[in-house]
């Protein structure tokens, strides 16, 4: 009999945790472990879609959910509970009613994905321009072993303890299919030959109305990237997948906004894309094209405001263009971010920094628009930049091969 591995996952505005899970999910196929997952409402149509065995949690109702772990004890009795995001359990409280304690039930190893190395030296949580209230909340005590998926974690980290589980993120790597690319650009629309841009959004990318403050920052992001989508659709087509964030009045020709879709229709229309531009760098679709070879550029911001006073986080801050200029003059607050438009400019740098990821993506600051439209464009077609990104990427695959399989490291972990 297979032995149960149990993914609680408690975040239902977001779905990069679930993601992350699901692929872990897919290695223990042909293993002796069998995937078992606890889920939001939210995610019931998805989880399913996947054919994985789920339960689904009962919002606002703290006993219902702490008997249905009991009975998942009792029934199923896992080999181990991985807590899809450990930060994010620790504050579900206020919507199923669960705490860390009630995880005591269970007799097993309690463990979790770690996707950001946490209690990295220096590191600290920048979240929309201030240090984040909860930082010191924020612990994995308890926890007797991490997962850590690559990306965006170091593949080549040699500090991590026994209890830390390095592996590939995917768990198939391969080229991004061209074999239906004729036929995903005529049902898309796209004009003759021109190279294709894509832009990704996620619905919890617009959150930040909780935080009247940060609004007029967003609007100010919105304007450069309309800015910049102006200018690359000069020389390409653009499609835009998610919550419309720019030519909200009128769509210019080249423009095809899609709205939100299905996984494997994303899968698919990336069949046409020539370069992915996107604006966090901890996204796993991000992750998923960028590993495919698509060319992925991220755009990010190092300019603080505050006071009215403007300063850079970067020693060789760049020249602003008079759009850009006049961006930031109306702009009251700025605040940097790798994740937009949460922030995390620190609490990223010390992770990027010597990881091999890194060099597998573009990054330009929003603000630069020139350095932007620069980066972008040469990456249309064959050239240097795009063998470079090439390069890198290779690299970066030979490192992931040389880690732990996930059949490996569930054995590991079932042996504690």
């Amino acid at each position: 009999m297979r032995r149960t591995v149990l993914f609680i996952v408690t975040s239902f505005w977001a779905y990069g945790e679930l993601a992350i899970a699901i692929e872990f999910a897919r290695g223990m196929a042909g293993t002796e472990f069998r995937p078992l997952f606890l889920i939001p409402p939210s995610h019931r149509k998805l989880i399913a879609h996947e054919g994985l065995e789920h339960q689904v949690l009962v919002p606002g109702s703290g006993k219902i959910n702490r008997i249905l772990l009991h009975e998942i004890q009792h029934l199923h009795a896992p080999a181990m509970v991985v807590l899809a995001d450990f930060l994010n359990f620790d504050f579900c409280d206020r919507h199923y009613g669960l705490r860390r304690a009630d995880l005591d039930i269970f007799e097993c190893p309690l463990g979790t994905f770690d996707d950001f190395a946490w209690g990295r030296p220096g590191a600290w949580l920048d979240t929309y321009g201030f240090t984040a209230k909860y930082e010191g909340d924020i612990t994995l005590d308890g926890l007797t072993f991490r997962l850590r998926p690559c990306p965006l974690n170091n593949p080549l980290d040699e500090t991590a303890g026994p209890d830390v589980h390095p592996y590939s993120l995917l768990d198939s790597v391969e080229d991004t299919p061209a074999t239906e690319r004729d036929a995903v650009r005529g049902e898309l629309g796209l004009r003759g030959d021109r190279p294709v841009v894509l832009v990704a959004g996620a619905s919890w990318q617009r959150l930040h109305g909780a935080y009247p403050r940060v609004t007029p920052f967003v609007e100010a992001c919105h304007a450069m990237l309309e800015r910049l989508l102006t200018r690359v659709l000069e020389h390409a087509d653009v499609v835009a997948v998610g919550p419309r964030l720019v030519f909200t009045d009128t769509s210019p020709e080249g423009f095809h906004h899609l709205g939100p879709v299905e996984p494997e229709r994303f899968r698919r229309l990336t069949q046409a894309v020539d370069v992915h531009l996107g604006n966090n760098i901890v996204s796993v679709s991000l992750h998923r094209l960028a590993l495919g070879g698509i060319p992925s550029v991220v755009l990010m911001n190092s300019l603080h405001k505050h006071d009215g006073q403007a300063r850079w986080e970067t020693p060789d801050p760049p020249a602003l263009s008079g759009y850009a200029r006049r961006v930031v003059d109306d702009t009251a607050e700025l605040y940097p971010y790798r994740m937009f438009p949460v922030g995390w400019f620190h609490f990223l740098t010390s992770l990027l920094d010597g990881n091999p990821f890194a060099d597998m993506v573009s990054q330009v600051e929003m603000f630069d628009e020139e350095a932007a439209l620069a980066t972008v464009v040469p990456l249309l077609s064959a050239g240097p930049e795009r063998d470079r990104l090439a390069e890198s990427r290779h690299t970066y695959l030979t490192a992931l091969r040389k880690l732990g399989g996930v059949d490996t490291i569930l054995r590991q972990v079932a042996a504690l």
